[in-house]
């Protein structure tokens, strides 16, 4: 933090204090990016490892309504749900679990923060600030050749894949919206097929989440 914090509070970050591991913040219009990370802690050796996730107030606000009408959700929606997160290593397809070099000594962390620096300026916060347009984020899961899934792609979106998918859809004003889902069922059940365990969604069973959450958007307007 001594090197990192004085670096990108010029962007609107502060520190979120507590723990061993750390959270960086920044509030936006539409809700709060995150620089998240910790340490591999193999004392002495240490590497940082972090990431980024941007949280949308309006997509939390509709998978709260969800919870509301009796919907279970696993995990349960909280204020720390994601929307969409990345790394240095799930942009540049890497497979190792830090680009970062193992530090023994501060003149170590501090090289590790400047190249830090050099993605989240150069690579990072533009696409926060990108993302920031839920549009953005539509063209990458719902555009040309949509998404079955964020398995192994540049970005994530957790175990609410398929409902942030059709949220984002929807406030986008994506006129494929009921196309994609007809494309979204059709993927969970050819997914199901795949791992051995067949599975027909009752898309009229509203006690299920999707449906559930297909109903709800019925009223749901575009941000756009």
């Amino acid at each position: 933090m001594k090197y990192l914090i004085p670096q990108i509070q010029q962007y609107g970050f502060k520190e979120r204090k507590g723990g061993s591991e750390f959270q960086i913040i920044r509030k936006t219009k539409g809700g709060e990016d995150i620089i998240n990370g910790g340490f591999t802690d193999y004392n002495p050796v240490q590497q940082i490892i972090y990431s980024f996730y941007k949280r949308d107030k309006h997509i939390l606000a509709i998978l709260k309504s969800l919870e509301e009408k009796g919907i279970t959700l696993s995990p349960p929606v909280s204020k720390h749900t994601g929307t969409i997160g990345f790394s240095y290593k799930t942009i540049n397809h890497l497979d190792n679990y830090s680009y970062l070099p193992e530090m023994e000594t501060e003149a170590d962390v501090e090289k590790c923060v400047g190249m830090m620096l050099e993605f989240i300026e150069g690579t990072a916060l533009p696409l926060l600030d990108k993302f920031e347009d839920l549009r953005e984020i539509d063209k990458v899961i719902n555009g040309n050749e949509p998404w079955t899934t964020d398995w192994k792609k540049p970005y994530s979106f957790g175990t609410y894949f398929n409902f942030i998918r059709l949220i984002v859809a929807k406030l986008a004003g994506n006129v494929n919206y009921n196309y994609l889902i007809d494309f979204t069922y059709n993927s969970i059940e050819w997914h199901s097929k795949e791992d051995g365990s067949p599975f027909t969604y009752d898309r009229s069973d509203l006690t299920k989440p999707l449906p559930a959450l297909i109903k709800l958007l019925e009223d749901v307007k575009s941000l756009y």
